[in-house]
């Protein structure tokens, strides 16, 4: 009876298992089997132990849930701000040039003087310039006489037209060169364009200087520039005349205008440019400091938070975990400015209990045990 029923077994097991496993040596089916039997095991396992299901979490004791820490938000107007890293820079600056050539015979002002429009930054040796004026007086004294006897003569009928016309243009023709020679006197004397402080010093007296060549940098402390750039997307926001406020590096914070704001994009980064004109009476600010220019756009509700309890979604959205109806619920923001003092973010609503502590350890849809900050602050 046992060797029919083994007989019956073993032509059952070989009509239904596959060819290759038939092939296989006896001691490597019983280990093919084995290993078989353990996977099954492991899934049933896996499929039959799974988490408790909603309902059951929904339903289970306070004791048995996550404790949260919550803080009440209460939203508020706040001024929206487009925040742009940048640097400052003197509105009016300029490298002053010799319009002659010639020998430095003196320089009048030094690095950090300050000076007004017309004063004398360096001075250029006159030579032979003064005699060539002087020349140039003399004659213009000569043919005014000889025009004044010429118009007499012509008058008297002694004189043609012609040779009246002749003398005209010989004194006019010593005005010119008179004017030209006072021009090239007044030249040596290089003046600044207007009020302003010395930031650098090209020449030393005694150096040959040729027309174009440097004598000092002038920059004018009044009024002075923050400038930075923005992208295609936030340009359409900022107009002239905004509001805003620039936090200098070295601690410095100044409010100021939008003066300036690009029509065309940089080639090459496709962002514009935005000036933002700041004032100087005290002549503290310096060219090249770096700066954040934070200009308000708008107004919009917000909340003000800690940044330490936002926390990203699976699709990698920047939020906070709040409790509503005591389940936990991610909330996408916005951040509408940061600072030192913490973050003002919108998207929210007006009044929400937002998770302080804990909000790592929960998930969306998970019900919880919310207690309230004793300060009820986010932070």
């Amino acid at each position: 009876m046992f060797r029919q029923f083994t007989s019956a077994v073993s032509r059952m097991y070989d009509a239904y298992m596959p060819a290759f496993w038939l092939r296989l040596k006896p001691r490597y089916q019983w280990a093919g089997g084995i290993a078989i039997v353990v996977i099954l095991w492991v899934v049933s396992g896996q499929l039959t132990g799974h988490a408790r299901p909603i309902e059951e979490l929904n339903s289970a004791k306070p004791s048995d849930l996550a404790s949260v820490r919550v803080a009440l938000l209460v939203a508020t107007q706040r001024d929206a701000t487009i925040t742009i890293r940048g640097k400052t820079q003197a509105k009016q600056e300029v490298d002053v040039r010799a319009e002659v050539e010639g020998v430095v015979q003196a320089i009048h002002f030094d690095k950090g003087d300050k000076v007004k429009a017309g004063d004398v930054l360096c001075e250029i040796k006159l030579n032979d310039r003064g005699a060539k004026a002087a020349q140039a007086a003399a004659l213009v004294a000569q043919t005014q006489k000889e025009l004044q006897v010429a118009q007499d003569l012509f008058r008297e009928g002694f004189r043609s037209k012609t040779q009246l016309a002749q003398s005209e243009a010989a004194y006019a023709q010593a005005r010119a060169a008179l004017a030209t020679t006072q021009i090239q006197l007044a030249n040596t004397r290089i003046k600044a364009p207007f009020d302003g402080i010395v930031d650098d010093r090209y020449v030393n007296a005694g150096d040959y200087m040729r027309p174009g060549d440097k004598c000092e940098m002038l920059i004018a402390p009044e009024p002075f520039l923050a400038v930075g750039t923005v992208s295609e997307q936030e340009v359409g926001q900022i107009g002239l005349g905004d509001a805003a406020t620039v936090n200098l590096v070295s601690g410095e914070v100044v409010g100021g205008k939008v003066s300036f704001v690009a029509d065309r994009a940089d080639p090459l980064t496709r962002a514009f440019r935005i000036e933002v004109e700041l004032p100087n009476k005290d002549a503290t600010l310096r060219d090249g400091v770096s700066a954040d220019l934070h200009i308000s756009v708008k107004q919009i509700k917000a909340q003000h938070i800690s940044p330490g309890i936002l926390v990203l979604d699976d699709s990698g959205r920047v939020g906070v975990r709040a409790v509503v109806d005591k389940i936990v619920r991610f909330m996408p923001v916005s951040v509408v400015s940061d600072g030192p003092d913490g973050m003002w973010v919108g998207g929210l609503p007006d009044r929400i209990s937002v998770i302080t502590v804990g909000q790592q350890f929960v998930s969306d849809g998970q019900r919880v045990d919310a207690v309230a900050d004793k300060d009820g602050k986010s932070s």
